[in-house]
């Protein structure tokens, strides 16, 4: 999982009511959850994978917001590695399609249907998934393999559809374009914060904590 944290720096220097301060912070949090949302739809556009990136941007959670902080939960399992790289091994856990433990990677091919979808939501039929190849040796493949009867003519046929390689490990190298940039988050929370300072100023004839705000905006201008 991935713990982000948004502080909205110098908001204490604004003569702000602290149910504006808290406003603020939250639209503030909103724009850098969008802006890692974004992030991901571009890594959704770039790869043609929808099944893990759909499911990352799917996992930014809303902000918790705590004394003027807010926190962001990025909870699909993969994003981080995915960002800072790393090695990969098998979870050993049990699979969910054939209700074995796990003992090697599947890499997807460029072309598999599981570089858009998981194994288990594409309901292939246990006889028909495959391992070919030898595994300790790094050459097996998980294949879908259908039995087909030839037309007119006696014995059948297998049509071998490829799904991706097994391996022992993987080791994945960073991506930094995963997260959104120091930059463009910044980019999104002052626009953001923005928004809101225009609409208390915009409220600020009605109300006497918004004009010592509209004069000491003036002031530090």
């Amino acid at each position: 999982m991935i713990k982000l944290h948004v502080d909205v720096i110098g908001l204490n220097r604004l003569p702000l009511a602290p149910a504006i301060r808290t406003e603020m912070v939250a639209d503030v949090a909103r724009a850098a959850r969008q802006a890692v949302r974004d992030s991901f739809q571009g890594m959704v556009d770039r790869t043609q994978s929808q099944g893990f990136w759909g499911a990352a941007k799917r996992s930014v959670n809303p902000p918790v917001i705590r004394d003027n902080k807010a926190t962001i939960d990025i909870t699909h399992i993969g994003v981080r590695l995915q960002w800072l790289g790393g090695t990969v091994k098998p979870s050993g856990r049990k699979s969910e399609v054939t209700g074995r433990r796990i003992k090697s990677l599947l890499i997807p091919f460029r072309d598999s249907p599981l570089r858009r979808r998981s194994l288990a939501s594409l309901h292939i039929p246990e006889d028909e998934v495959m391992v070919l190849g030898d595994v300790d040796t790094g050459s097996a493949i998980l294949a879908r393999v259908k039995q087909r009867k030839r037309r007119n003519k006696d014995g059948h046929y297998q049509d071998v559809t490829p799904l991706g390689a097994l391996v022992k490990s993987a080791t994945i190298p960073a991506h930094p374009e995963v997260m959104p940039s120091r930059e463009q988050m910044r980019e999104y929370a002052v626009h953001a914060a923005t928004l809101v300072l225009n609409r208390l100023l915009a409220q600020a004839d009605d109300n006497s904590t918004l004009n010592s705000l509209h004069s000491y905006l003036h002031t530090i201008d």
